[in-house]
């Protein structure tokens, strides 16, 4: 039987363990920490959703964040201060914007395969993470910010989500809490869902080591092994 390695015991790490056992492989992952997704999956948003793929890279996020440098309370904060490896980022981020429809593109078609990803591996598994099928809803106040929104969803439409728009009335329908006046309308989807990663990467860890393809009897402090 081949044997494979798997640094970290995140949810990168443990869904690679999964595919590799499901492809017959032995495997062993590896963690500096004493349980699974301890560290980034441990309190991640848990969304997974991709109403969310617009990429960062535009001229008008570039403007946002300049503005937000003299704003105490920006959403965004840099630090202007000079580095080597910040500013080549910085070039980096630039340099990616004329490829900004297609990454979104891309990143949407990702995010969709991914849906159903998780579905499957939770269905195979019977991993239990708390997975609420209810749909993102993004609201608007600025006509600007719902024009840009408008432009995003035609991208989105070619990735395959189905994502439409709704009217303030609409909006208030589907979430009575949101009773702001200044909204102006939104976008909603049914496809996005949200579920808790710490709970789906931990469980999935278990089914490796306990099912009978991962003797719980391989189980070491800080080593995962599969058989």
């Amino acid at each position: 039987m081949k044997h494979a390695h798997v640094i970290g015991a995140g949810i990168t790490g443990v869904t690679t363990a999964y595919y590799l056992a499901q492809a017959g492989y032995s495997v062993t992952v590896y963690d500096e920490r004493e349980y699974p997704a301890m560290a980034t999956s441990y309190a991640n948003g848990g969304q997974l959703s991709a109403s969310n793929a617009e990429t960062w890279n535009s001229w008008r996020n570039v403007g946002k964040g300049v503005k937000w440098l003299a704003k105490s309370d920006a959403p965004l904060k840099i630090n202007p201060a000079p580095s080597l490896h910040k500013y080549g980022w910085f070039m980096q981020f630039l340099r990616a914007i004329p490829q900004r429809d297609a990454n979104t593109i891309k990143t949407c078609e990702m995010a969709l395969q991914a849906h159903d990803l998780y579905k499957a591996i939770a269905d195979h598994t019977g991993v239990e993470f708390d997975r609420v099928e209810k749909g993102i809803l993004h609201v608007y106040t600025d006509p600007k910010e719902l024009e840009n929104a408008r432009q995003t969803n035609l991208l989105y439409t070619r990735a395959g989500l189905e994502r439409w728009e709704v009217t303030a009335e609409e909006v208030r329908g589907i979430e009575p809490a949101l009773d702001n006046p200044d909204i102006i309308g939104g976008f909603y989807n049914t496809q996005d869902y949200t579920g808790d990663i710490h709970k789906f990467t931990v469980g999935l860890m278990n089914w490796l080591t306990e099912t009978a393809q991962c003797p719980s009897s391989d189980l070491k402090s800080k080593i995962y092994k599969t058989s």
